[in-house]
């Protein structure tokens, strides 16, 4: 069965501290129980801040995360596909342990877009399946300036 992809679009503010990593995750992916997720493309856009850039991060936990946060569907990349069973949320409370960063990517607080693709499938980052410690995602932020608005989108495919 070939891939179906989908992507998980949320409108965030950076941490109210200029510098500092948002204290809880912006968006959270879980696998489904029988499914891997592969993300293959992180994105994000500032929104009328001011000069200056901030970071998206993409982060596993060793421990994945006690609680989802606001529940979100992922949206279908081709309104055929079946629903996702990977589990997303928005607006999340808590992180997990033990985490790593597992990419970084730089955007313009003033405007400007910063994104990660995976350029062959080998290269995206794989949730195995179950959630739990290998199936877990956060998706987090900082600025040189406090309370910035962003818009951030992940992609990723299941099967």
């Amino acid at each position: 069965m070939a891939p179906q992809y989908y992507d998980v679009f949320f409108s965030a503010t950076t941490n109210s501290a200029a510098g500092s990593q948002s204290t809880s995750p912006h968006i959270r992916l879980l696998s489904g129980s029988n499914v891997s997720t592969a993300v293959k493309g992180l994105y994000a856009a500032g929104k009328s801040g001011t000069a200056g850039g901030g970071q998206i991060r993409m982060i596993t936990a060793a421990t994945a995360f006690s609680s989802m946060g606001t529940g979100y569907t992922p949206t279908k990349r081709n309104p055929g596909y079946t629903a996702a069973l990977t589990s997303a949320a928005t607006a999340t409370t808590c992180t997990g342990n033990t985490t790593t960063v597992r990419a970084s990517v730089g955007w313009a607080q003033t405007g400007g877009m910063g994104g990660w693709v995976a350029i062959e499938p080998d290269a995206a980052v794989i949730l195995t399946q179950g959630g739990g410690a290998n199936g877990n995602m956060e998706i987090s932020s900082l600025s040189n300036a406090a309370s910035i608005n962003v818009d951030l989108t992940v992609e990723f495919s299941e099967g």
